[in-house]
């Protein structure tokens, strides 16, 4: 599961540069992009602009701290996940970050194991919150944590192969894929099972989400 993480982004806000590049080499291993700030009036201005999915803030830093930064957010946002890394195991600090609604309060040193346990914790977050659920039409979506259709009531769950072209197609939003593209994903030179696997797909979605175009391939709406 922590793979979906590739679909994510990460800000990871900390006034020491060392630290930054020592823990910005790890993250780069799990998100797909890593955004790197040294104090929080500049995470600020990167959260603005950026789309950012989990924030990783250290509680000392100069001109704006992690805790007044991540207040500054949860004026706004409740629901982006968050923790705090610390240098001190301070009962002030440890209730002022009470109050932020964060995923974890972490003491450093920290070990490597430690972040990986608060990043499977994260992705549980991540599935339980439905926060990687693309809107396809009112009322449906897909959600890539669990490999299913929503529409209203029902769920549709996708076979492997239904997931490979959807996710595909869905990559390539408003694209025209070609016959060629979606075999070679699925490693078949087979168009005719291609075919039927995408009539079978979209049984599973409201009429006019994937369109076939004629002798070239498709494109999801």
């Amino acid at each position: 599961m922590i793979e979906i993480l590739k679909e994510l982004n990460v800000l990871y806000v900390d006034d020491d540069k060392s630290a930054c590049e020592s823990l910005k080499h790890i993250l780069t291993y799990y998100f797909k992009e890593v955004f790197i700030a040294h104090n929080g009036e500049d995470a600020l201005k990167i959260y603005n602009n950026k789309r950012c999915n989990l924030l990783i803030v250290d509680y000392d830093m100069p001109v704006m701290n992690g805790y007044e930064f991540l207040s500054k957010i949860r004026e706004s946002n409740d629901d982006i996940p968050a923790f705090i890394i610390s240098s001190y195991d301070d009962k002030v600090k440890l209730k002022n970050a009470i109050k932020l609604n964060l995923l974890e309060y972490v003491i450093k040193p920290y070990e490597l194991d430690e972040l990986k346990a608060i990043l499977h914790k994260y992705v549980e977050l991540v599935s339980k919150k439905g926060l990687l659920r693309y809107e396809l039409k009112k009322n449906c979506f897909y959600d890539k944590t669990k490999k299913i259709i929503l529409q209203k009531e029902k769920e549709y769950k996708l076979t492997a192969f239904e997931v490979k072209i959807f996710e595909f197609l869905l990559q390539n939003r408003k694209k025209v894929v070609s016959y060629d593209e979606l075999l070679d994903i699925l490693n078949s030179t087979n168009q005719r099972s291609l075919i039927s696997m995408i009539h079978k797909l979209k049984k599973k979605l409201p009429n006019g989400i994937i369109e076939n175009i004629k002798d070239i391939g498709y494109i999801l709406n």
